[in-house]
C-alpha cells in the first residue's frame, strides 16, 4: 500500500504508557449511555472498556495531547455531564445508533458552557448519516469512517502544527464553515494494513483505576465479507492486522489480567489459516476465555476444536431467519442446511452455539416466523431475537426512505434511541413496521416465544455448561425510556 505521512506517524506512536504531553491543547472524549436491554449474564457488555474510545485515547496521547475519557455509560441524564467538559479545548463524542438525543443535548450543553469548545463527533452513527447529525447538533466536525488518520489530521489542523493541511484536504471529514454551512470532504480510503492502529489504552477508564479488568474487547480485523441488507458497512473490505501486531498488543494488555475477551471481528474465522496462526500465537502469551461472531459458512471441525482447546466459550452466528425467502431478502448468502451444519459442528467441538435472529422483514409471513419459533423450540440455539431496526445507511433504510416509510430522519433517530431491544418496543409510536404480510400482534408473539427460550437458557460466559432455568428471566433494563 501507499503509506501516507500520517500513516507513517501512526506507526511510530509510543505505547500508551510511554506517551508524553507536547501540546497545549487538551481533548475530552464522551462515551454516551445506551438504552439497550441485555440478556442475563451479558451485563458486562455495557461496562467493559469499549475498543474504539480506548484506541482514540492511545492515539491522542501518543500525538502529545492531554486526554480525559468521560465514561457516561452509567449516567443516562445529561445533567451528569454538566461542568465536566469546560476545561477541554476539544470535546469528542462517540456516536452509536441509540445515542442521538443524548448527543444533541450534549453538544448544546458543551457549547453553552464554553463557546470556544471545538466539538467533534465520531463513530458509526455519524458515519452513516453525517449531514443529518451535523445539521441537527452543535458539532463543528465529524470524523466519517475509520478515525485514526482523519482525526490525526484534524488535530493537526486545529493545533496548526507543522503537519497541518487545509480543512478541505482532510479526507473523511465533515465540517461546518463560519456560516454554519455543512461540507463533506471526499471519503477516506479504507486502511489496507491495520498495524498502524494504536494499541488500546485501558488506563483512561476511571472505573477500573487500581482494579483488574475482567472483560475486554479485542479485534484483529475490520470490515466484513457479507453485504446484509440490515447492516451498515462503513468498512466494506476485510482488512487484517499482522499476527505480530496482535500478539504485541496482547502482550501489552495482559498486565490488566483480563480473564475474558469478546473478539469484535464481524466474521472471526473467515481466513482459517490466519486464525489458526493467531490462536497458536496469542494463547502462548496470555490465557483467557473468549467469544466471537461467525458466519455459518466459515467454520470447520478442526478449527472449532482448536478454538475450544484455546478458550472459546461461545460462537454467535447470524442466523437471522430459517426461511430461505427471508434469508435471500436479507442478502445473507446462506441456507438452512448451512445453519444446521454449523450447529452440528459447533456442538461436536463442545462450544456453545448461539444464533441471532431478526424478525419483521418486509417479506415476513406467518409461516416464516412460525419456522423461527419451531426451530428455536427444537434446537434451543437462539441467543437473541430482535425486531428489524432500520439503521441509517443500510439498504433497508435507504429503501424505506424512497418508499416514504421513514418520513423524518431525525424522528427516526429519536426512535432508535428509545428502542430497548425488548418485546414492548413494538408498541412505541416510532416503531417502523415494514412487514407486509403479518400483523404487529403476530410479530410480537414471535418475539416473545423466541426470547422466552433465550431467557430460560442464559448464555453466561462464566459457566461452561448450559444452564436452563425453570422460568424465563426477562432481559435486563438499565434505564427508563425518558433518560435525558
Amino acid at each position: 500500500m501507499i503509506q501516507t505521512s500520517t500513516y507513517k506517524r501512526l506507526l511510530k506512536l509510543p505505547l500508551p504508557d510511554k506517551a508524553k504531553i507536547t501540546s497545549k491543547f487538551s481533548v475530552g472524549l464522551v462515551v454516551p449511555p445506551s438504552n439497550y436491554a441485555l440478556p442475563r449474564g451479558w451485563e458486562w457488555t455495557h461496562t467493559a472498556p469499549f475498543e474504539g474510545p480506548s484506541i482514540i485515547a492511545s492515539l491522542v496521547k501518543g500525538l502529545g495531547y492531554r486526554f480525559k475519557l468521560l465514561d457516561q455509560r452509567d449516567n443516562p441524564s445529561i445533567r451528569d455531564l454538566k461542568g465536566k467538559t469546560k476545561k477541554f479545548t476539544i470535546v469528542g463524542i462517540a456516536t452509536y445508533e441509540d445515542n442521538f438525543p443524548y448527543i444533541k443535548k450534549a453538544t448544546e450543553l458543551i457549547r453553552k458552557e464554553n463557546k470556544k469548545s471545538i466539538i467533534i463527533l465520531g463513530g458509526p452513527l455519524v458515519t452513516s448519516c453525517a449531514k443529518v447529525m451535523m445539521e441537527n447538533t452543535k458539532a463543528d466536525y465529524a470524523v466519517v469512517g475509520e478515525g485514526e488518520l482523519t482525526f490525526t489530521e484534524l488535530l493537526d489542523f486545529i493545533s496548526k502544527n507543522k503537519y497541518a493541511k487545509k480543512i478541505e484536504d482532510i479526507d473523511g471529514l465533515a465540517w461546518k464553515d463560519e456560516k454554519g454551512i455543512f461540507h463533506m470532504n471526499k471519503p477516506r480510503t479504507q486502511m489496507e494494513q491495520l498495524d498502524a492502529v494504536p494499541f488500546q489504552d485501558f488506563s483512561v477508564w476511571d472505573r477500573f483505576k487500581g482494579k483488574t479488568i475482567p472483560e475486554v474487547y479485542l479485534s484483529y480485523s475490520r470490515g466484513c465479507i457479507g453485504n446484509c441488507a440490515f447492516c451498515y458497512r462503513p468498512m466494506p473490505l476485510l482488512r487484517y492486522k499482522s499476527i505480530k501486531r496482535v500478539t504485541k498488543e496482547i502482550r501489552f494488555l495482559k498486565k490488566y489480567k483480563f480473564k475474558m475477551a469478546w473478539w469484535n471481528d464481524l466474521t472471526f474465522p473467515t481466513d482459517k489459516k490466519y486464525v489458526r496462526k493467531l490462536i497458536n500465537a496469542v494463547f502462548k502469551i496470555h490465557k483467557f476465555r473468549w467469544n466471537c461472531f461467525s458466519r455459518v459458512t466459515t467454520v470447520d471441525l478442526p478449527l472449532l476444536r482448536l478454538m475450544k482447546k484455546n478458550g472459546c466459550d461461545i460462537i454467535l452466528y447470524g442466523f437471522e431467519s430459517i426461511s430461505q425467502s427471508i434469508l435471500n431478502s436479507y442478502r445473507k448468502g446462506i441456507t438452512k442446511d448451512a445453519i444446521l451444519n454449523a450447529i452440528a459442528l459447533t456442538r461436536k467441538a463442545g462450544i456453545k452455539c448461539g444464533g441471532l435472529f431478526i424478525v419483521g422483514a418486509p417479506e415476513e409471513t406467518k409461516e416464516s416466523i412460525d419456522n423461527v419459533i419451531a426451530f428455536t423450540r427444537e434446537f434451543k440455539e437462539a441467543t437473541r431475537a430482535k425486531y428489524l431496526s432500520l439503521l441509517p445507511g443500510t439498504p433497508l433504510y435507504i429503501q424505506a426512505m424512497k418508499d416514504g416509510i421513514i418520513k423524518d430522519e431525525v424522528k427516526h433517530l429519536n426512535w432508535l434511541a428509545r428502542e430497548q431491544s425488548i418485546e414492548e418496543d413494538i408498541e412505541d409510536p416510532g416503531f417502523v413496521f415494514v412487514a407486509k404480510h403479518i400483523t404487529k400482534k403476530q410479530l410480537r408473539y414471535a418475539y416473545h416465544e423466541v426470547n422466552k427460550i433465550v431467557e430460560e437458557r442464559p448464555y453466561d460466559y462464566t459457566n461452561e455448561k448450559n444452564v436452563f432455568l425453570d422460568k424465563p428471566i426477562k432481559l435486563t433494563r438499565f434505564f427508563p425510556r425518558n433518560r435525558t
